[in-house]
Formats: C-alpha cells, sequence, structure tokens
C-alpha cells in the first residue's frame, strides 16, 4: 500500500492506458493521465518514508510503519502537495499546477459536469512541468515514466501566458488590417485567386518549407480564418504523435496529432511563425487528423497468389 516502486509502476500503468488510447483528444485520455498523476505524486513521499502518506489519526501510521493495522488509511492529495513543497524545494513553484489538475480530475469524478472536455493545450503543459518536477527529483526521465509520445504532445503544446507576446502580436494583427483596409477590391481578388492557384500554392508551401528546421515532424496544412483579414488561409502543422490502430469495418484507422506551426497569409502578408503567437492570436494549437488504409490494401501482395494451396 505504501511501496514506492509500486506508485512508480501504477502511475506508468496509467499513462501506458493513456498513450495506447486510439483516439488522441478522448476525455478518457486526460483522466488516465490525472490518475496516473495521483500517483506520481505519491512517489517522493513513499521514497522518503511511507509514514509520510500515512493519515495522522488511528493507526495509519503504524501500518506504514510495517505493523499490521485494520483499516489504514493515506492522507488526501492536498497535504501530498503540501508535503513535498518541503521534499521537493523545485515543487512551490508547480503548487498551483498541480492544484489546478488535480481539481480537473475531481471535477470529473465527483460532479455531473465534464471538466476535462477542454483543448489539451489548456492543462496538458501544466502536467507536463509538474511531472518534470517529479521526475528530476527521483532521478528519473519524464519520457521513461510518462511514455515519450506523451511528453513530445505536452512540450509542443503551449499556454499562452506572456502578455508582452499577446502585445506584439496584436501590433501584427492590426497592422495587417490596416494593409488590407488599403487594398482595392480587385487587389484583394487578385491576392485571393493567386493564393489559390496552383502557382500561388507552390509558392506559399516553398515559403513554409523555408523555415521548417531539419527533422521536423510529418507536416500538413489546415485552412483557417486569418485573425487580421477573415480570409480562409493555409495553417502549416506538425505532426508530433499518432495513436493506437483500431478496426472498424473493412479500415484500420489511426489519429494523427499535429501542431499548429506557422501562418503566412498571402491576403494581408500576416506571419504568425511559432505555436505560441498563434495562440495568442486565438488560433487552435492543436488539429486531429484520421487516416484509414483498407485492411486488403495493407496486406496486398504479401502472399503468393497459390498460397494456403498447396
Amino acid at each position: 500500500m505504501w511501496n514506492y516502486e509500486n506508485f512508480l509502476g501504477k502511475a506508468q500503468l496509467y499513462f501506458s492506458r493513456a498513450a495506447s488510447h486510439p483516439h488522441a483528444e478522448d476525455d478518457e485520455v486526460a483522466l488516465w493521465i490525472l490518475l496516473g498523476l495521483e500517483f506520481l505524486l505519491r512517489a517522493p513521499l513513499a521514497k522518503v518514508h511511507p509514514t509520510l502518506l500515512a493519515d495522522p489519526t488511528g493507526d495509519s501510521i503504524m501500518h506504514a510503519a510495517g505493523y499490521h493495522t485494520k483499516d489504514p488509511k493515506s492522507i488526501q492529495s492536498s497535504g501530498v502537495i503540501s508535503r513535498l513543497t518541503l521534499v521537493i524545494d523545485e515543487f512551490a513553484e508547480r503548487v498551483g499546477e498541480a492544484k489546478l489538475l488535480l481539481s480537473l480530475r475531481n471535477g470529473e469524478l465527483h460532479s455531473s459536469e465534464s471538466p476535462l472536455a477542454i483543448a489539451q493545450d489548456q492543462w496538458l503543459p501544466h502536467f507536463i512541468r509538474v511531472a518534470d518536477t517529479l521526475c528530476k527529483h527521483l532521478g528519473l526521465k519524464t519520457e521513461d515514466v510518462v511514455g515519450a509520445d506523451i511528453v513530445a504532445h505536452g512540450r509542443n503544446l503551449v499556454d499562452v501566458e506572456d502578455k508582452r507576446l499577446g502585445h506584439e502580436v496584436n501590433i501584427r494583427i492590426k497592422a495587417a488590417k490596416e494593409f488590407f483596409s488599403k487594398l482595392r477590391a480587385d487587389e484583394v481578388e487578385a491576392r485571393i485567386r493567386f493564393a489559390t492557384s496552383g502557382v500561388g500554392r507552390d509558392t506559399l508551401v516553398s515559403k513554409y518549407l523555408e523555415s521548417v528546421t531539419v527533422g521536423a515532424g510529418q507536416l500538413a496544412f489546415e485552412r483557417v480564418a486569418c485573425p487580421a483579414c477573415e480570409c480562409r488561409v493555409p495553417l502549416r502543422l506538425e505532426a508530433v504523435r499518432t495513436t493506437k490502430e483500431w478496426l472498424e469495418g473493412d479500415q484500420v484507422k489511426s489519429e494523427t496529432v499535429h501542431i499548429a506551426r506557422e501562418l503566412l497569409c498571402p491576403i494581408c502578408e500576416l506571419r504568425l511563425s511559432t505555436t505560441a503567437e498563434l495562440g495568442v492570436a486565438g488560433i487552435r494549437q492543436q488539429f486531429v487528423i484520421e487516416r484509414s488504409e483498407e485492411l486488403a490494401e495493407r496486406y496486398a501482395g504479401g502472399f503468393e497468389d497459390d498460397y494456403g494451396n498447396d
């Protein structure tokens, strides 16, 4: 009940269930991660001594110390967080984030509401920072505990709180709006025609590719409304993780999570070149693209024509 290795193992089990879920944005993914966090939070206290997790009333402390007693109880999560600030110096900076995550979990489990039905950029970056602090203290890599795919996903999302960045982005949007307002109707139409033509698309994609660093993930594009001129323009996406495949009829399906990376508007010339800038501008950071393949196509040509007829 109080064993450090068991807490860590149970946390990893729950994180693996989240990673293996076929639908990246399902509430169940968040629930498994936040349930796993509960055990990861308790692991450092158990490593110091199991009695740090025991309820101070009754005989729970004696049970944690190795003596057999009936109905031992653990301290509540709030007590865990309080004690972690004494065990881990850096954890004081993560208290607010840890409480936020646990409140989301409690709201999901103990109310009729669905607090986990929110965009993942509103909670996953907080989780990664809390997990990083805990794992660093334990001498572990976060990727080994939580899973490399989930960690990469969380690190690529940005929880936008930088007021200075917001001010800079708003100035850029305002300038693009002013530029757009001075264009004549025929100029706007010409720019839209060029942007939607084959030549224009190739030119825009080339500009996107110029800014892509070596080793970037799989690229994709999604049309979104430009924050300045409201024209539909392509948003460059980058794949960060792919879910476990599932079979639906004769289709093998999976989902790939893409993070918004850059917007280049060929109409008003607005450029937003980071995920944080896009988030400040009100553009979604995450897009999930479902992919499917016919079962017959996957295994076509895998066997000789007379296989099984000998």
